[in-house]
C-alpha cells in the first residue's frame, strides 16, 4: 500500500505564513488624491467614518467587562443611526432636533461610559462633528481638543479630531488657530511605518502649513 503524500508541516511554536506572503505578494492600500482627506468636510468625513465603525472594526473583549462595553457600543450606534447620518440629509427644523437629538446621545454615552475608551473617544469627536454642523465653531474646537487630552492611546480618533479642528478653523478663516492643529498633526504622526491613509493626512497637513 502507497504511503499518503506529504504535506507541509509547520514546526510546533512557528507561525503559519499565508501562501501569498510566501510568494512576495502584497495588497497595497489604494493612493488617493494628496489633498482629497484635506478638503472633506468635517461632516461628510464623520459620516464616512461612522459607517466604517459600524461595519465591525471595535475590539473585542470578553468576560464580565465586555456588559459596559457592548452598552456603549449599543448606544453610539443607535445614536449615529438614528439622529447623526439622517441630520446630514435633513433640513430646517427637522435638521436641528436630529442634530439635538444625536449630541444629547453622545453626551450621554459620555457621561454613563467614560471608562470605554474606544467608544467615548468617538462619541467625542462626534459631538465636535454636530457642533461645526450647527456653527458652533469654538465648542467644536473645544471637543475635538479634548479627544488626545482625555484619551491619549485612541490615536486614530485623536489624529481625526485634529483634522477636523483645523479644517473647520482654516475655512472659518482662522488661520493661524487652524495651523496649530495641523502642526501638531506632522509632529506625532509623521512617521515612516504609517499607513497611507496617515500619511496623506500628513502631507495635507504639511501643505496647510505651507500656505497651500
Amino acid at each position: 500500500m502507497k504511503s499518503p503524500p506529504a504535506t507541509e508541516q509547520t514546526p510546533p511554536g512557528k507561525p503559519l505564513i499565508p501562501r501569498f506572503l510566501k510568494q512576495g505578494r502584497t495588497a497595497p492600500p489604494r493612493r488617493g488624491n494628496l489633498t482629497y482627506l484635506t478638503h472633506l468636510t468635517p461632516a461628510v468625513l464623520a459620516l464616512l467614518l461612522c459607517l466604517a465603525t459600524l461595519t465591525g472594526c471595535a475590539p473585542k473583549s470578553a468576560g464580565p467587562t465586555q456588559q459596559p462595553f457592548d452598552a456603549a457600543k449599543a448606544l453610539f450606534e443607535r445614536t449615529t443611526r438614528t439622529f447623526h447620518i439622517p441630520s446630514a440629509e435633513a433640513r430646517g427644523a427637522e435638521k436641528a432636533k436630529l442634530q439635538n437629538e444625536a449630541a444629547d446621545g453622545y453626551e450621554q454615552l459620555l457621561n454613563k461610559y467614560p471608562d470605554q475608551n474606544y467608544w467615548a473617544a468617538q462619541a467625542l469627536r462626534s459631538l465636535g462633528n454636530i457642533r461645526a454642523a450647527q456653527g458652533k465653531l469654538d465648542e467644536a474646537v473645544k471637543s475635538y481638543a479634548a479627544v488626545e487630552k482625555k484619551y491619549p492611546e485612541q490615536r486614530w480618533e485623536a489624529l481625526m479630531a485634529w483634522k477636523s479642528a483645523a479644517d473647520a478653523l482654516w475655512e472659518a478663516g482662522r488661520r493661524e488657530d487652524a495651523k496649530l492643529f495641523y502642526r501638531q498633526i506632522v509632529t506625532q504622526y509623521d512617521t515612516p511605518e504609517a499607513p497611507q491613509v496617515q500619511k496623506i493626512i500628513v502631507q495635507g497637513s504639511t501643505m496647510r502649513l505651507a500656505g497651500a
